[in-house]
C-alpha cells in the first residue's frame, strides 16, 4: 500500500524528499485543503428540485469535512464573487473542519464569477504555504462555472477556449488554469505527473460542478443570465466547461462530480458513508466497503471516501461514525 508521501512525489523526488526530511526535521505527510466556493449570482439558480446550486454546493462540501481524512489535516476556506476572492480563513488560523463548515453555511451570495482568477490564486496560496515541508495539496473547488469577471491583469486572464479539451487553444483562461494546476505556471504547458517544481509537488483538483446542459438554440444566455450571445458560442462555452473541469480533475487525479438537475438527490448531497447511493449508511455500506478493502481504486470510486484511490480503514471509519445516517426506522 502507498503512503500519502509516495503517492504525493513521483520516484524521481523521493531522494530529495527525504535527504531534506532528515536535515530539516520538518517532513510531514499531512495534507493542506483550500476550499473554494463558488458564490456568484448563478449560484442562485435551482441545481437538483428544491434546491439551489448554492445549497448543494453548500452541503456537499459539509459532506466531504465530515468524512474521516486519511492524515492530519489543514484547512483554508475562500469564496469568489465580484472581481475577486475572499480568503475567510488561512492555513496559518489552523481551523477545525467544524470552524470550515460554519463559515461555509454562513457564506451569501455576490455578483461575477472571477472564477479563473480564484482558482490560480489558490494555487499559489497552497505552494508557498510551508514551502519547504512536504505536504499533499488539495483544491476543493465548487462552482457553476462560466468565468467572465477575471481582470486582463492576472495571470490567468484570457479568452474561452474555442476548442474543447484536452485540445485547449493556447493563452485560453482554461489552458491557463490547466497549467498553474499542473505545473505551477499559468503559461508553462506540461504533464500534471511530472509535478510542480522544484519539488515535483502533485496538486489535486476536486470540482463539484453544479450546472444545467445547455442545448444548442437561438437566444441562449450565459449562465449568469448577464448577457444574450450567439446561440451556438453561448452552448458551447456551457456545455465545454463540464468537460474541462472532468479533465482537469482527472489529470491531476482529483474527484469531479457533475450535479444537474437530472441528478438523483442522494448522489447530488451525498451522505458520508453512504457507498451505494440509497441516502442510508448501514450494513450494505459497510460490506462495500470491505469487499474493495486494500485496492486502489480509481477517482470517484463510492467506498473511496476521502479521496485518496485507497480503500481503507479511514473510508470503514467513515462508515462507523455515520452509521444510521440518513436512514428511516424501516431501513
Amino acid at each position: 500500500m502507498k503512503t500519502v508521501f509516495q503517492r504525493v512525489f513521483p520516484r524521481a523526488a523521493m531522494g530529495v524528499a527525504c535527504a531534506a526530511a532528515l536535515t530539516s526535521g520538518v517532513a510531514s505527510a499531512d495534507e493542506h485543503v483550500l476550499v473554494l466556493l463558488d458564490r456568484t449570482g448563478s449560484m442562485s439558480l435551482e441545481s437538483v428540485p428544491g434546491k439551489t446550486r448554492f445549497q448543494v454546493a453548500k452541503e456537499r462540501i459539509n459532506a466531504f469535512l465530515d468524512i474521516v481524512p486519511p492524515v492530519a489535516t489543514r484547512y483554508s476556506f475562500w469564496t469568489f464573487e465580484g472581481t475577486g476572492y475572499v480568503p475567510v480563513f488561512s492555513f496559518a488560523q489552523n481551523k477545525t473542519a467544524a470552524e470550515v463548515k460554519a463559515a461555509v453555511n454562513a457564506a451569501v451570495l455576490g455578483g461575477n464569477t472571477p472564477l479563473a482568477h480564484s482558482v490560480c490564486a489558490a494555487v499559489d496560496e497552497l505552494i508557498n504555504f510551508l514551502p519547504n515541508q512536504f505536504h499533499s495539496k488539495r483544491i476543493y473547488l465548487a462552482t457553476d462555472g462560466e468565468e467572465n469577471a477575471t481582470l486582463t491583469t492576472d495571470q490567468c486572464y484570457g479568452p474561452n477556449s474555442a476548442t474543447a479539451y484536452p485540445t485547449l487553444a493556447t493563452n485560453s483562461w482554461q489552458w491557463k488554469v490547466r497549467n498553474k494546476a499542473c505545473t505551477g505556471n499559468a503559461n508553462t504547458p506540461g504533464p500534471c505527473s511530472a509535478g510542480i517544481p522544484p519539488a515535483g509537488l502533485t496538486l489535486i483538483v476536486d470540482i463539484d460542478h453544479l450546472y444545467d446542459f445547455v442545448s444548442f438554440q437561438a437566444g441562449a444566455v450565459t449562465e449568469d443570465g448577464e448577457t444574450p450571445r450567439d446561440s451556438f458560442a453561448a452552448a458551447a462555452s456551457l456545455n465545454n466547461d463540464a468537460t474541462f473541469f472532468g479533465g482537469l480533475s482527472n489529470e491531476t487525479r482529483g474527484r469531479y462530480a457533475g450535479i444537474t438537475p437530472s441528478t438523483p438527490p442522494n448522489q447530488a448531497t451525498p451522505v458520508p458513508g453512504d457507498a451505494t447511493g440509497d441516502g442510508c449508511v448501514n450494513v450494505t455500506d459497510r460490506s462495500a466497503v470491505l469487499s474493495q478493502f486494500g485496492q486502489t481504486v480509481p477517482a470517484g470510486t463510492p467506498t473511496d471516501f476521502n479521496r485518496d484511490r485507497i480503500v481503507n480503514i479511514y473510508d470503514h471509519n467513515t462508515v462507523l461514525q455515520n452509521y444510521g445516517r440518513g436512514c428511516t426506522s424501516a431501513k
